[in-house]
């Protein structure tokens, strides 16, 4: 069930069928080698985490990926020094929809071949999980996992790149759990040094003279009766992740000569494929298995273009914009490949909702593929820019204001998940002060 802008909207219940096939090196230093595809994305190339990966030196490290869907395989160079070419012909962008012959690098040949068995996969019912959406079949049969997951006690590891929306679909995981009224406690791995992650998942014992025996609590024990996300855990060293192994296994954590006794429902995200951190020895294959009870793969946007209008309408929505984006700005968005995913999307339909006067033509200047070095949020700005200069002083001071409040705002309350006395928290305003500013740029909110 989706709702945007008033309207509701339920999908059938679906069995969305994928065709198996198989990868394999019929050519090159790796010759042999293959993956089995099941209507899952699999990337290939030189790097650890690829699906399928080579050695032969001419192939990037992250070469192409194959997309599944009920209509086939989709290959897409990601942007590869050498390129591929099919049965000799250069491609960027094809659907595989029989045998192929696959060339890259300097000597290495793969082949595709179709299976005539089917992978049946159950998609959900609904466009929507919590806050995300997706009427994509690529989503449904997230949400469809989700679903089913959710209200079990499982841990669950959600896999995608940046932007993709993992701590989202967390989060909904939680409010849709037997642990709902508890805590929703995040850890950024990725963001802490090898000294100060175990202190913050574990808790440790002051051990200055004037604070001796005084206990400042983890993450585990912070989230007691709810749920702990730990974000970017393929980051965890090797010793805090035997560590944490052994907690999840006794529900306790042992600090100097006392015992805590912990209840906490253990999410995980990560960027990188985390079987293939456990092949190449950087991941515990034992910590692997208790974490993966559940292990979802989040699409990234450009397998999904079909979910681009009504995400951007979202937020545009969100906005209270006081012009519609014109449709066919909204097509062209659904063009880009979005390297930064639906976090990018947000940030420019943001940005086209406080400055409308970029155009289409604009907007497509701004999004090109013009120069690698320069990314499309530079661009856009670059765009934004020349719309201000040619305003009268107070008007574009105005515009650029108006536009900082909405972003600042927006950007805190999504962290406060919605709630206005957290966000003013956060923000260190008084919460009147931002009831104000909500009403004024018209934002919504909600009462804890």
């Amino acid at each position: 069930m989706t709702e945007l802008g008033g309207v509701t909207e339920l999908l059938q219940t679906e069995v969305a069928r994928f065709p198996r096939a198989r990868l394999y090196v019929a050519k090159g230093p790796d010759k042999g080698a293959e993956v089995l595809l099941e209507g899952q994305t699999v990337t290939v190339g030189s790097d650890e985490g690829c699906a399928l990966k080579l050695t032969d030196p001419a192939v990037s490290r992250r070469h192409f990926e194959l997309s599944g869907g009920p209509g086939g395989y989709r290959l897409r160079d990601l942007k590869s020094t050498n390129g591929v070419f099919i049965e000799d012909v250069q491609v960027l962008d094809v659907r595989l929809t029989g045998k192929a012959r696959i060339t890259l690098g300097r000597a290495t040949e793969l082949r595709f071949e179709p299976e005539r068995q089917e992978i049946s996969w159950p998609l959900s019912a609904s466009d929507r999980f919590g806050e995300a959406l997706g009427r994509s079949t690529a989503m449904r049969r997230v949400f469809a996992v989700l679903e089913k997951a959710a209200p079990t006690d499982s841990a669950i590891v959600l896999e995608g790149e940046t932007g993709v929306g993992k701590e989202l679909l967390a989060r909904t995981i939680h409010e849709k759990s037997a642990r709902a009224e508890g805590p929703f406690v995040v850890v950024d791995v990725g963001a802490l040094s090898e000294q100060v992650v175990e202190s913050d998942l574990f808790g440790h014992e002051l051990s200055a003279f004037a604070q001796k025996g005084v206990v400042r609590p983890g993450a585990f024990e912070e989230a007691e009766g709810g749920t702990l996300f730990l974000d970017e855990v393929a980051e965890l060293p090797l010793g805090t992740q035997a560590r944490l192994l052994r907690v999840l296994e006794s529900r306790e954590i042992k600090r100097g000569n006392a015992t805590v006794k912990v209840d906490a429902r253990v999410i995980c995200s990560t960027q990188k494929d985390l079987e293939a951190e456990v092949r190449a020895g950087r991941f515990r294959e034992d910590l692997f298995f208790r974490l993966a009870v559940f292990r979802v793969r989040v699409p990234a946007l450009r397998e999904r273009p079909e979910d681009i209008p009504m995400l951007a309408r979202l937020f545009e929505s969100k906005m209270k914009s006081k012009e519609p984006i014109p449709s066919e700005t909204i097509e062209m968005l659904t063009r880009h490949d979005w390297p930064g995913n639906v976090r990018e999307l947000r940030n420019v339909v943001e940005r086209l909702c406080a400055f409308p006067d970029l155009g289409a033509n604009a907007l497509l200047k701004a999004l090109g593929k013009s120069s690698e070095e320069e990314t499309s949020d530079a661009r856009l700005r670059s765009e934004m820019m020349k719309t201000l200069f040619a305003l009268p002083y107070h008007e574009a001071k105005e515009r650029v204001l108006e536009s900082f409040e909405k972003t600042y705002l927006n950007e805190h309350l999504r962290a406060a998940n919605g709630v206005v006395t957290r966000a003013a928290q956060r923000v260190k305003l008084p919460r009147q002060s931002v009831h104000r500013m909500m009403r004024r740029l018209g934002l919504q909110g909600r009462e804890e």
